[in-house]
């Protein structure tokens, strides 16, 4: 899970917790009209952000490569110890790659860190 998502679950969590300690202070019918401004206003907001989630861009995932080993092609292979990516698929977010080893081809084509196919 990303620091994003985490982020917006533990805002989510903490809301709900201060919501319900304030409620219950409040009188039944005080709490009753506390609870349907709050339920309009979540309402608005989880439609906005509906409609924003399904009209953004599409975001490919995160990407890290690290501590590869070593590739050795000959003829037309391809040796790789990084990434590639198909050609096909929304290009990654985020591509970290770091420590890879040696790639090494006769021939045919190497890669270390990362590729769009």
């Amino acid at each position: 899970m990303n620091r994003g998502r985490r982020a917006v679950l533990m805002w989510t969590g903490l809301a709900v917790a201060v919501l319900a300690g304030v409620l219950s202070f409040l009188s039944w019918d005080r709490a009753d009209q506390v609870a349907g401004v709050v339920s309009a206003v979540v309402g608005v907001a989880a439609l906005g952000v509906g409609v924003y989630g399904a009209l953004g861009p599409a975001r490919g995932p995160d990407v890290q490569v690290s501590g590869t080993g070593r590739a050795v092609s000959r003829g037309s292979g391809e040796a790789n110890t990084g990434f590639v990516a198909p050609a096909s698929t929304t290009a990654p977010d985020s591509v970290s790659v770091s420590d890879t080893g040696d790639a090494e081809a006769d021939g045919g084509s190497a890669n270390t860190g990362f590729r769009q196919g």
